[in-house]
Parts: structure tokens; sequence; C-alpha cells
């Protein structure tokens, strides 16, 4: 089958082109993931917008007030070394150096790892854990939608058709708070069996928590916040009890599947597992001089 391609150079140009060409066409960013289905026929394009052009969609900015955005065709690669987010949201780049390959990580982006939405990507959870926000451009204008509505079930999110992710808003993470992120998978580049994002802050000297919150992915259908949990350790002093209870908590919170990867039992228990580990680690490292995310 012949596949016409176009490679646009802004944004309304690729808006334009999905609203001519509907349901035959798809976006293509860094291929990793179109590119695997199309060889396995579950998706068939007639038209090939590329977004390779699109100027506007690359590279981070960053406000007067440390709020972030990230362009959607940004690479993993360009996100976890861009020493703009390596200051100021060192959660997503633990998360981004995980993806996958160093040629994935290489070719695929990051607004392409949402917007595909595949049980077990890394960039997710940390999303979630820092209340990041999609920006999405279609024919009608462009609409703001923060990341825990965006993602609505295996491989869907709240898109609509013909419309295009532009960036990812990141608001600035409260002063001295510290991001973990843990996954758990069955080699290095794989998708991970439960994958654990944490955003902690500590009052001094009290160690009492003034600010949690825990993005968990590879264990239900969307990636998800774990708001019981976070509602236990809030105020409390962080210690081998409360987050024990927190982990039983986040493990009542999820609804993982059985895959080759492992049974649900098993993704259930490993978030109680790598919970307790990362806020064991965001603690120490929140309790430390100078600490930040």
């Amino acid at each position: 089958m012949v596949i016409d391609y176009f490679e646009p150079t802004t944004v309304s140009e690729t808006v334009s082109l999905l609203a001519k060409y509907g349901d035959d066409a798809s976006v293509i960013a860094g291929g990793q993931s179109l590119l695997v289905m199309m060889r396995q026929r579950l998706v068939s394009p007639k038209y090939l917008i590329s977004l390779k052009k699109v100027g506007e969609l690359n590279g981070v900015q960053e406000d007067a007030s440390g709020n972030l955005s990230i362009g959607a065709a940004t690479t993993h690669r360009d996100a976890f070394t861009s020493p703009v987010l390596r200051r100021g949201v060192p959660l997503l780049c633990q998360a981004a150096s995980k993806v996958g390959s160093t040629a994935i990580r290489n070719l695929g982006t990051i607004g392409g790892n949402i917007c595909h939405n595949e049980l077990g990507a890394d960039p997710p959870q940390a999303l979630l854990a820092l209340n990041a926000k999609a920006v999405c451009v279609g024919a009608t204008g462009e609409r703001t939608i923060p990341l825990e509505k965006f993602f609505t079930g295996y491989f869907e999110t709240a898109m609509n058709p013909g419309e295009v992710l532009k960036m990812i808003e990141i608001p600035s993470p409260p002063p001295g708070t510290v991001g973990v992120y843990l996954k758990h998978a069955l080699r290095a580049g794989d998708l991970a069996i439960v994958g654990v994002a944490v955003l902690l802050g500590l009052e001094t000297p009290s160690k009492k928590c003034r600010e949690i919150r825990i993005g968990l992915g590879g264990v239900a259908s969307v990636p998800l916040r774990a708001y019981k949990a976070e509602q236990l350790l809030q105020g409390s002093v962080i210690g081998a009890d409360v987050v024990n209870e927190a982990a039983y908590v986040a493990m009542s919170e999820v609804d993982p599947v059985s895959d080759t990867h492992g049974s649900a039992d098993y993704r259930r228990k490993m978030v109680g597992v790598f919970l307790k580990r990362a806020i064991r680690q965001a603690a120490d490292a929140a309790s430390k001089p100078g600490s930040d995310v």
C-alpha cells in the first residue's frame, strides 16, 4: 500500500492536514510506537503527517516563576539531558532516562509516549506526580487537560479526533521537594511491571510530610495518582509504620492485570515494595540541607 507522507512546518498546518484526511491519517513523531503497530498491521494509515519539521513542538521553556513547558516532539534523550529540566524537575529526567533502549530514547518523544499510553510506560507517572497538564490543539482551538484526566484507558486518551498534542506544562514544584522514580522490569529497557514516582517535601526539623504526590504506572488501565496513600502520609512524621501503611493503602488503589511480565497479584505486591523504597529514598534526600526536586 502506498502511503502519502507530509511534513508540515507549523501546528496549524498539521491540524489542517488532520482535518482534511481524518481517520485515514496518523501523526508520526519519533515513530517508536506507530511503526511497530503498522508492522503488526494494527493500524494502516493512508497518510502520515510528520512532526519532524514543526519547530514549535520541540524544546523546553521556563518562565520567571519556574513553570515549565515541554514541546510534545522533545525526545526522551533531550528531556533527561536538558539543564533546565535537570534543575527544575529531575524526577521527570529520572523517568525519561529509563525509557526503552538508547535508540528509543534518541528517537522517541515525550508527547508520543503519553499519547500512545502503553501499559508500563515511564514518563506518565512522573508527570502525574508533577501535576502536569497536556495542551492540545485542534480545529476548534486550544485546550488544556490535567494529565490525570488525559489518560482514559488502554492506548486511549482524552484527545479528540484531529487534535495534536502541542506541549506538556509543569508548574514549578514546591521548594525543597524531592523526586524519586523507581522502575521494576524484567530487563533493562523493558516496559515497567511497576513504575513508582514520588514527590516529597518534609518540614524541618519535625520531618512531617508537608507535600506528597504519588504516581503509579503499569498497575491499572491508566497511570494514576495514589490519592488515598497521599492523604495518609500528608502531615505525618515519615517513619516505618506510616510508610508501611501507605504502601498497603496504595496496593488497594490499583487494578492490575496479568500478562507475560507478571500476574496481577505480583504487580499489586510490587506496588507496596517499590513505593516503600521510593518514599524512604525521597525522605532521606529531603532531610539533607539544600534538597530539591
